[in-house]
């Protein structure tokens, strides 16, 4: 399932030029009834029709139409608007999604409506959105693989296996089922199928939401099988968004962004050697740890024995470090891959039968100029330590101790009187529509919300309040601007002459230049 929004710059009604028409033709039409003094009034005529055509021009010129005629994109010309000459960023969602997060409950009880994703796309003044992350039920959300889980699961309720101990696990299939929602692979592919924007953006943002329902499942497994699964997932991860790092370099592709666009290619020095290298950016969230969710004791299946939930909690703090660091491995070899062969002379690749060797020799061209490859760049961001932290303060208040760090001492309004407990909470009412007869019952499912929704940290049982995920988004997009910022200034850095040993008579280190004179 796919929820895609655009925000724009503007998106006035033509109607609003309708005053404007009206204007113009009866002032013109009264000038111009009486034909006695013709002359004036043709003068005045014109120059009626000339302030017209000026207010329509100023106001209104800078308004352009889709190919639909749905929306108006505004933008003035004065304004330095890089919307002006591209689509501007894209943001791209996958995953699950976590504990910031929309789920079906917050929407049935007027909860949060929008997700940190979205506050991170507004934050960075996006002009498309796009979300492939399906929406949140009582089941869980989406994991990486499901075939991977299934094949867990199989290999766990295997008779003929014994490296469990003989356990039984033959509760996982009822009480944990194949999720039924697409996976990553799915929604990447969905994604690629999509059409093409009517302008390429100038750059997109990967966000890859991941790991948080997945551990909610793996953690039911053992330790081990578990441990190998997350770290299988993660190579489908890599290979998915290596995948779309080769389609971003595809000018017919949906995953294409023209960082050039609004460079004068034709006047500009134009070898692959010079022009700035785009960037291919992922974003990838550390997972928060489900078991430190309301969830995970009221909604979670109590196990049969020896299985207990403390198992399934320890299981699922562990699963979660070595997702980090299994993500943070997976980064560091995943930025020092080898970059796309650029190859100026496409002519030379009909005789070229493999395919792979044919996608690493094609470069992208715009307007005809051989572009270097994009860099490959991966941010991750931390919401469990934002998260963690208001909980920790809430505990060290209300034991009245405060840590080195300063935990303990925020003031209230900052903070939340209620760290664990969620706003809303999920009852069944027995419904005996025929006076008690027995016939006709049915159970139906309400739901009961708090008095002070803004003190409570979690709204649902897996899902933080609308302050905290907009705290989450915004901090997101703080820690996109500094890496954008940092890797700016390495640009620049970069493109100054070398500095030598030595030194001139003002003390001042020599360029390189300077020290061969």
């Amino acid at each position: 399932m796919k929820f895609a929004s655009e925000y724009t710059c503007g998106t006035d009604s033509p109607l609003e030029l309708l005053p404007l028409k009206v204007l113009v033709t009866v002032g013109t039409a009264k000038i111009l009834r009486n034909g006695s003094r013709l002359l004036p009034q043709l003068a005045l005529g014109v120059a009626v029709l000339l302030l017209g055509a000026y207010l329509w021009s100023s106001k209104y010129a800078g308004y352009t139409l889709n190919h639909d005629y749905a929306k108006i994109v505004s933008w003035n010309p004065a304004e330095e608007d890089d919307r002006r000459t591209d689509g501007g960023l894209r943001v791209v969602v996958f995953g699950g999604g976590d504990v910031a997060t929309l789920s079906k409950a917050s929407w049935q009880v007027e909860g949060p409506n929008a997700g940190w994703t979205e506050i991170l796309c507004e934050q960075l003044d996006c002009a498309l959105y796009q979300s492939f992350i399906p929406p949140v039920d009582n089941d869980g959300g989406a994991m990486v693989s499901n075939s991977l889980f299934e094949a867990a699961v199989t290999r766990t309720l295997s008779v003929d296996n014994n490296t469990f101990g003989g356990l039984d696990y033959s509760w996982l299939v009822e009480h944990y089922p194949i999720p039924s929602h697409q996976d990553l692979l799915h929604q990447v592919d969905a994604f690629l199928a999509g059409p093409r924007p009517l302008r390429p953006p100038r750059e997109t943002l990967w966000v890859f939401d991941i790991g948080f329902w997945d551990i909610w499942n793996l953690a039911t497994l053992p330790r081990k099988l578990a441990t190998h699964i997350i770290e299988t997932q993660m190579q489908h991860v890599f290979s998915y968004i290596e995948l779309l790092y080769s389609e971003a370099h595809n000018n017919e592709s949906v995953a294409f962004s023209n960082c050039y666009a609004g460079v004068d290619l034709a006047t500009a020095r134009v070898t692959t050697t010079c022009l700035p290298r785009a960037s291919f950016r992922a974003f990838i969230p550390k997972p928060f740890d489900v078991s430190l969710t309301p969830g995970f004791e009221s909604a979670r299946f109590t196990p049969p024995l020896p299985h207990t939930k403390a198992e399934q909690m320890r299981n699922a703090a562990f699963l979660t470090r070595h997702w980090d660091k299994t993500v943070q491995d997976m980064v560091n070899e995943w930025v020092r891959l080898p970059d796309l062969e650029v190859d100026d002379n496409d002519d030379d690749l009909s005789g070229i039968k493999d395919a792979d060797l044919l996608l690493n020799k094609k470069s992208v061209k715009v307007d005809g100029i051989t572009m270097p490859p994009a860099r490959r760049e991966a941010i991750t961001y931390d919401t469990t330590g934002y998260i963690q932290e208001l909980m920790v303060e809430r505990q060290l208040r209300n034991a009245d101790i405060v840590d080195h760090s300063g935990l303990g001492s925020t003031a209230m309004a900052e903070g939340y009187s209620e760290v664990w407990e969620p706003c809303i909470k999920k009852y069944t009412v027995f419904d005996d529509s025929n006076n008690g007869t027995g016939n006709g019952t049915k159970d139906s499912t309400r739901w009961s919300v708090c008095d002070a929704p803004d003190q409570h940290l979690f709204w649902t049982e897996f899902t933080v309040n609308r302050r905290a995920i907009f705290e989450i988004g915004i901090r997101a997009a703080d820690v996109f601007k500094r890496h954008v910022k940092m890797d700016a200034e390495w640009l620049r850095k970069s493109r100054e002459p070398l500095s030598s040993l030595r030194k001139g008579p003002d003390r001042a280190p020599l360029r390189v230049e300077d020290s061969k004179t």
